[in-house]
Order: C-alpha cells, then sequence, then structure tokens
C-alpha cells in the first residue's frame, strides 16, 4: 500500500514542476557564468531519467497493490465472465436441440 500512498501524494506532474524549476534556476546561474551550459543539459536529462524511472516503479507499484487488492474480492475477469456466458451459450442451445 506504499506504493499506492505515493503516487497520491506524489501526482504524476509533481516531476514536471520539478524539472521545470530546476532547469529555471540553473540557467541563472549559466547567465551568471556558474554553471556552462552542456552541465545544465547533462543535470536536466539525468533528473529526467530518474524521474521517469521512478514514475515508472510507482505506476508498477501501484498496480501491483491494486491486483493484490482486487484478488481479495470476489470478482471475475472479462475472460472468465466471457467463458460462462459461452458455456451457458452452449447449454441453451443443446437445450433447445433437445426439445
Amino acid at each position: 500500500m506504499d506504493s499506492v500512498i505515493q503516487l497520491i501524494l506524489g501526482g504524476f506532474g509533481v516531476s514536471d514542476d520539478l524539472v521545470s524549476l530546476c532547469k529555471s534556476y540553473m540557467s541563472t546561474l549559466v547567465e551568471e557564468g556558474a554553471m556552462e551550459q552542456w552541465a545544465m543539459d547533462r543535470v536536466i536529462r539525468q533528473l529526467e531519467e530518474e524521474l521517469a524511472r521512478r514514475r515508472e516503479a510507482l505506476i508498477q507499484g501501484f498496480k501491483s497493490e491494486m491486483e493484490k487488492f482486487l484478488s481479495f474480492l470476489p470478482l471475475v475477469t472479462v475472460e472468465q465472465f466471457k467463458a460462462l456466458e459461452a458455456r451457458v451459450r452452449a447449454l441453451e442451445e443443446r437445450e433447445n436441440t433437445c426439445n
């Protein structure tokens, strides 16, 4: 459940805001000569890659937690429902041909 809570609290847009904020601050450093453009680009690229990995991990964690939760509920999958429908249909057809 920790993954679900992190996903809810973190949100998906926070990482985009973080990248924009970092770009803004680092652009100022580049303008002042305290940082070179290539260094800023590298840091931003690494940040975006790491945030993408973390986002994917959160999504997978959320899916996993939801699957665990749903496994405790008396629900059927779409495939199971369609299989049952087909069985009922076959029984009905067999009954109709026998009458």
